[in-house]
């Protein structure tokens, strides 16, 4: 395998004649806007977050990645040298068609499981915290 990245997460050079093909890579990003929460942090500046999969640090993320790639879009962005947000910026180098944070936020599925989601909850649903 030959590293595709160097420091900064800027492009290296091609490929090596030795090892021709591109292994994929795939990066994503998280923003959490917990500016609404500034008045609710607790006096002693314990973390007050708590992550779906009882990450009590606050420190983790998680994703799941369901392979769905339309076409031959997978193909033409290992064939490009876009990283991150490039890849389909207005003006930018790409091939690839990205929301914008709002468009993201207006993408919603309504929930299937009637449950209480919204606002502080005493626990998790199913789990223990782990301290």
């Amino acid at each position: 395998m030959f590293s595709t990245t160097r420091g900064g997460f800027r492009p290296a050079d091609p490929c090596p004649a030795s090892h021709p093909i591109k292994m994929p890579q795939l990066a994503y990003e998280t923003m959490w806007n917990t500016t609404a929460f500034a008045d609710m942090w607790p006096t002693d500046g314990s973390q007050p977050f708590v992550w779906s999969y009882s990450d009590s640090r606050g420190y983790g993320t998680h994703a799941d990645y369901v392979f769905g790639w339309k076409g031959d879009s997978l193909q033409r962005v290992m064939n490009d040298s876009c990283m991150f947000h490039y890849c389909g910026s207005p003006g930018m180098q790409g091939v690839l068609k990205t929301q914008t944070v709002e468009e993201m936020n207006a993408c919603a599925v309504e929930s299937s499981v009637d449950e209480d989601v919204e606002g502080w909850l005493d626990h998790l649903p199913g789990y223990e915290m782990e301290a």
